[in-house]
């Protein structure tokens, strides 16, 4: 199956259209192998099954003729390095396997970011060993312990650099600011691109 690279961050829709419901979302740089594209609305979108058994699209060239998508050798522009992502990340928390994480698990995914995971597959191993070990509820991911220093350890346990932002508390949602109050990370996507 042929791989394609996000360029930016794309939603992962239900079907090929913009009025469908988004599932998840993919960030700069992520990759996804793929089985087709389709053509519907101008747009050029990339398909493939999901681990849920379900079929999942991604708009890969909009009606304006950007791209979203590399799709390598396919239709799409060649690769070329793309730099980091600034600004906002993203690992959307309703991606997980796990049910905590997906339906109360903002405060962990914030630890995690702060830890230097990159990707909420790194997260759910993380939950593992933070279930296990008590640092995480498992049953709701609710973190007992204070949520910077459980940053510090998933950085040390990962061997990762700590990313020496602040976690803080909106109404019901954790999410994390940097030194100017700027919005670096949030599990729930408020504010993601396509």
């Amino acid at each position: 199956m042929p791989l394609a690279r996000f360029l930016t961050t794309v939603r992962v829709r239900a079907g090929p259209s913009t009025s469908t419901e988004t599932v998840a979302r993919y960030c700069n740089g992520d990759t996804v192998n793929y089985d087709k594209t389709v053509e519907n609305e101008g747009r050029l979108w990339i398909s493939y099954i999901a681990r849920s058994g379900n079929r999942r699209y991604c708009c890969a060239k909009d009606t304006s003729g950007e791209w979203y998508i590399d799709l390598g050798n396919g239709p799409g522009p060649q690769p070329q390095p793309q730099p980091q992502p600034s600004g906002f990340t993203c690992f959307y928390q309703k991606n997980s396997r796990y049910k905590a994480i997906r339906d109360s698990g903002c405060c962990f995914l914030s630890a995690c970011f702060l830890g230097g995971l990159n990707n909420l597959n790194e997260c759910d191993d993380c939950f593992d060993w933070a279930s296990n070990c008590g640092k995480v509820r498992k049953s709701d991911a609710y973190v007992n312990v204070e949520k910077h220093g459980l940053g510090r350890e998933i950085a040390q346990r990962y061997g990762r650099g700590y990313r020496n932002y602040r976690i803080v508390k909106g109404r019901n949602h954790f999410y994390v600011i940097d030194g100017n109050g700027h919005e670096v990370f949030n599990s729930m996507g408020q504010g993601w691109g396509h």
